[in-house]
Order: C-alpha cells, then structure tokens, then sequence
C-alpha cells in the first residue's frame, strides 16, 4: 500500500514542478521561467480568440433566434390576414349574390313597370277614337239644343253643360297627344314644307275666335321652305295662338316669323297678361299655371305639349314675357336647303269673312260608322237648314245613292268606317259617281279623333278638309259655310 504512490506516473508528474522551484541555481530557475512565458501568453491568446468566437457565435445565435421569432409572428400574422381576407371574401361573394339577386328583383320589377306603363300608354293611344266618339256627339247635341228656345235658366244650365263638355274635350285630346308622344305612336315625319301654309292655316283656323274675342289678329309671313313635320309645327303653333288668344283682354296677337341664320323663328306676340319671372322656370311643366287677373281656363297642358313636340321635332322653344305688358314665344325650325320635292298638300282654307250665303237648302251628305255621332250630326245639320243623307259605310252609300237626284254640295265624312274602309275611299266613290254632272270635285271634310301622319297624308291626298273629333260645332259651321262659298 505504502508503495504504490511511488510507481504512479501521474503523481510523479504532480511532484516534480515543485521541486524545480526549490533549486538554489536561478539561472536553472530562470531557464525554467522562460520555457514556459510563450505557453502561458499563447494560451491567454488563444483563450481570448475563443472567447471572441464564442461571443461572435453568441451574437449570430441571438440574431437567429430573433430572426426566427419575427419570421414566426410574421408567419403567424400571415396566417391570421389570410384567414381574414377569406372570410372578407366569403363575406363580399355573399354580399355581391345578394345585390346581383337584388338587381335581377328590381331589373324584374322595372321592365314590369315599364311594360304597365307601355301598355297603359298604348292603350290610351288607341283608346281615343273610341272615347272621343260619345264626347263628340254630346258637343254636336248640346249645339243644336243651345240653339233652341228654352227659358233662361235652362239656357244657363246648357252653356255650363258646353263649357264642361269643352273642358273634357281639352284635357283628353291632351292627354292622348301626351300617350301618343310617350308611346311613339305619333312619330314626327320630317319633310320639306312651306312656313306661309302654316300661317295662313293658323289664320284661318283662329281669325273668328280672335275677332268673337274682340282681339286683333294680325299675321306677316316669308316665302321660305323649311324641314319640318307640318302637322306637328302646325300642333305647336296652334297651342301657342290659343294661349296667346285666352290670356289676352285688349290688343291682339301677331303671328309672324324671320330669318334668323339657318332657320326661321316662328313667332307668336301678344299684349296679354305676361308671365311673372319667377314663373318662366316652370311654364312649360304639366299642369301649371301662371296666377294672374285673367280667365283661369284651361289645364295647363299646352305649353307641355309645345315642349314635347318641340323635342321630338328638334325645334327650340324659347320664350320672352314681361309681367303686364305680353309675351313671344319662338320656335326655331331649320330652312331647308333641299332640291327634295316639296309635299304634296291641300291649299289652306282661304281666310273665312262675314258671308250672307247661309246653309238653307244646301245638300251634304253624312258619312258615319257611330250611330250616336250620326244621329247628333245630322240633327244639328238639319237644324241649320240643310238636307242631309245619312250612312255608315261605303256600302250603304251606294245603295242610298241610287235614290238621289240631286248632286251633294258637301261630303262630311269619319275617317274609320265599317268593312275596313277609310273616309277618303268613300269621298273619292261619291266624286266619281257625280263627275260627269259638276265640274269640280265636291268640297269634302274628313273628321277623325286620331290625326296620325298616315290619316293626315290621305286627307291631303284626297285634297279633303280635316277636323278633329269632338268636332268644334262654331268651326264646323264656319268651314262648311266657306267650302259652299268656294
């Protein structure tokens, strides 16, 4: 036991350094201090150089460790849009179902509307003849009975009746223009046409209302062509006289037109009323009209009318009005440069004067598929003095002809008759039938409540006088009165 400590290498190792320091030689102590400086300062060196590495090593760990913690919360950040987006997405798709639904819904329900509204536009359109029919003949017997003796009060009560009937007529005739434009069944039809048939038509047409009005009715007009549909031109201009004429107490109403660029400006004047300023915005709106100290007749719709015909035809309409002293309106339509052939119309009735020839004995015959209407026309013919042949068809003509002696000095007759047959075919049969015993084609008047361009184009090819239902009884006997005269 006691020797083996001595045999250990290790121990011997152990023991040996501390007996070199025991030496009483120093520069043998020297020596050995020596060898050994290089070992210690390398490995302090070295030491040191590790502990950089390991500090280094420390640092890119840390920095990795933390790189890793921002990629895993951006990771998880990520995650966490991506689910949001899709359930935004989910959330938009639902969303974007329901408007498309929605849409399809109201898509459904507009062009319902729209076909509600087509159909109800339609069918006032084509409902007019049918429902002027009745008015017409209540005008036609309320004519004849003004024109008999009753007492004073019964007369009050028929010229209520007439005023009345009159208003029915004005807003439904209105009203049906409005339908038709909406429903495009009267479509403007642009041609070459003279301004001077246009006044002179509108002279005629308002020559007696001006003058039982105690206005005067002055008319200047050039010898322009201009491109336009007559018939609506015609429609705007004759609205604007009637207002012209119902707001105005002293004074008149000029119709006139210039040159003015490219077009002619249709102009009517009057020294009515005027509009006030703060009214000029909604003139031409429905059913509004200007408060002033004059007659509070009429529905408001004429100048309603004016704007949509004269959008229809392209044609300005502006207006100047100074409150209390009259207005002008304008109407501004192209001059036509055209080599086109101008169309074919019957002359406009020559202005109607003061005559002593009266209807007393005068042969017309009476042309009407409406057996009321023909019932109350005659009777009011017959009650001015005239003799009357009666039928409702070109078929019944014919056979009632056979037993005629005499040549008819006048034709009146409806545009829509039974079998298909239109007024004019009717006219032209009974000319042809008495062409060998007059010299002239017999003066016709076609009556319709539809004045499409297609009725008007066959009236004037006929070269027939045209007036609208319910017949206006004062007009009719002034035209009658005329075409006996001519």
């Amino acid at each position: 036991m006691d020797d083996e400590p001595e045999n250990d290498p290790l121990s011997e190792s152990q023991v040996s350094p501390p007996v070199l320091f025991l030496e009483d030689d120093e520069d043998e102590q020297g020596v050995s201090l020596g060898q050994n400086a290089p070992v210690v300062d390398k490995r302090d060196a070295r030491i040191e150089k590790l502990e950089k590495i390991n500090q280094a090593l420390i640092r890119r760990v840390e920095r990795s460790m933390d790189q890793r913690a921002n990629s895993y919360a951006l990771f998880q950040s990520a995650i966490l849009l991506e689910e949001q987006v899709r359930a935004r997405t989910i959330e938009l798709r639902r969303a974007l179902a329901e408007l498309e639904t929605s849409n399809i819904d109201l898509s459904k329900a507009k062009e319902q509307a729209e076909l509600s509204n087509s159909s109800k536009t339609k069918f006032l359109a084509a409902a007019s003849h049918d429902l002027l029919q009745p008015l017409s003949a209540a005008r036609l017997n309320m004519s004849t009975l003004k024109g008999e003796e009753v007492s004073p009060q019964a007369g009050v009560l028929i010229s209520q009746i007439d005023r009345s009937l009159l208003t029915i007529e004005e807003l439904l005739r209105t009203l049906f223009d409005i339908s038709k434009l909406d429903a495009r069944v009267s479509v403007p039809e642009i041609c070459r046409y003279p301004a001077e048939r246009i006044i002179r038509g509108l002279h005629a047409d308002f020559a007696a209302v001006a003058n039982n009005a105690g206005l005067k009715l002055k008319v200047f007009s050039l010898p322009v062509i201009v491109d336009t549909d007559p018939i609506f031109l015609r429609r705007i201009l004759q609205n604007l006289v009637s207002n012209a004429l119902r707001y105005t107490k002293t004074g008149g109403v000029l119709i006139g037109c210039r040159v003015r660029g490219d077009n002619l400006v249709f102009e009517v004047w009057d020294t009515g009323f005027g509009i006030p300023e703060h009214e000029h915005e909604q003139i031409f709106d429905e059913f509004h009209r200007c408060p002033n100290e004059g007659t509070q007749d009429g529905l408001g719709l004429g100048l309603a009318i004016v704007k949509r015909m004269g959008e229809a035809t392209g044609h300005e309409i502006s207006f100047n009005s100074v409150f209390g002293s009259g207005s002008v309106f304008r109407v501004s339509v192209p001059i036509s440069y055209s080599q086109m052939d101008l169309r074919e119309a019957a002359p406009a009735p020559a202005v109607i004067v003061p005559t002593n020839l009266k209807m007393e004995d005068a042969f017309i015959i009476i042309i009407e598929d409406d057996p009321n209407v023909l019932e109350a026309m005659e009777r009011l013919l017959r009650h001015w003095g005239a003799l009357c042949l009666t039928a409702n068809s070109l078929t019944e003509v014919k056979h009632k002809l056979d037993e005629v002696e005499r040549v008819p000095d006048i034709i009146v007759a409806d545009y829509n008759l039974a079998d298909d047959v239109v007024g004019p075919e009717v006219v032209s049969y009974i000319r042809d039938r008495f062409a060998d015993e007059r010299s002239t084609p017999i003066p016709s008047v076609i009556v319709s409540a539809t004045p499409t361009d297609i009725v008007m184009e066959k009236v004037e090819t006929a070269n027939c006088e045209f007036m609208s239902k319910p017949v206006e009884p004062a007009e009719l006997r002034a035209l009658l009165i005329h075409l006996l005269n001519a």
